[in-house]
Order: C-alpha cells, then structure tokens, then sequence
C-alpha cells in the first residue's frame, strides 16, 4: 500500500497507514488553502491525543480522521478527491510532507481542536454578553481561544 494510491470506497481507507490518512485529510481539507494545512494537521494530532473530551477515545489518526463526519473530506459528497489525490500534484506532495513531519513543525495552533472556513466562521457567529458565540450543529457554544490562519478559524469552545 502506497501512499495516494487510488481507492475505490470508502472502507479501504481503514487500515492505511497514519501518513496515508493524514495527507488525504490535509488534501481534502486544505486543498486550495497551503497556509491552513500545518494548522489542520495539529488538530488532528491534538485530537489524537487528548485525554478529555470527546475526543479522549480517538488515540490513532484512523480513528480522528474517520470519526463520522468529523472532516468533510470524507462526507460521501467530497470523498472522490480523497480516494483519489493527484499524487503528482505539488499540493500532493506537500500533504505528504506536513503529514510526514507534522511533529517536527512548529505548532503556532496550541491545543485547538476545532476549524472551519473563515467566511463559514463569520456567518454563524454572533456576540453576546461580550462573549463570542458560535452555532456549531445547531447549538451555540462559546468561543473559549481562537486563531485565524489562511481561509481557517482555529478554535476551541465550551458549552454555555
């Protein structure tokens, strides 16, 4: 099993490798958005190792990236280009690196574990009380830290 080899479903993505899986997320997630991808790559470690949370049993990269709809790359509606990258891509053959050497590259993100698109960020945010809000499937939370990166908000959030 190489990685980027072209797959055919999403089942075969269980069982490859943690690089494998964590560049096709990178290039699903950050195709178009280079300045996002180191900040991605964190939160899928720092979900891997949390200890608390919703995330406390997700102690593999399979098991973060895989997460039912956790990452939309692997939503059924965008999982061709994740089963499929253009390995001879230099968007490629970045992910690859990020993914290679994510451990060794500066994490200027801290322990967030959450993004989205900034615009999408923007659209369901609100403040209220002087605290930030944001509706994250369909429930308001309260924006704890964030970091803006590239076209991504970087955040974590408590409920109210």
């Amino acid at each position: 099993m190489a990685i980027g080899d072209a797959l055919t479903s999403r089942d075969q993505l269980y069982g490859r490798n943690s690089v494998d899986l964590l560049a096709r997320t990178l290039y699903g997630e950050t195709e178009n958005d280079s300045d996002s991808r180191v900040g991605v790559a964190w939160v899928v470690l720092n979900r891997k190792n949390a200890t608390t949370g919703e995330f406390r049993n997700q102690n593999s990269i399979e098991a973060v990236v895989l997460h039912k709809n956790a990452f939309s790359c692997f939503w059924d509606s965008n999982l061709a280009k994740c089963l499929k990258p253009n390995t001879s891509s230099q968007v490629w053959k970045n992910c690859v690196s990020v993914a290679q050497n994510v451990a060794s590259l500066e994490n200027p993100f801290g322990d967030k574990l959450f993004y989205t698109q900034i615009d999408l960020f923007n659209a369901n945010s609100k403040t209220e009380n002087g605290k930030l809000l944001y509706k994250m499937s369909g429930a308001w939370v309260v924006v704890t830290s964030k970091t803006l990166k590239g076209q991504h908000m970087f955040f974590n959030y408590s409920n109210q």
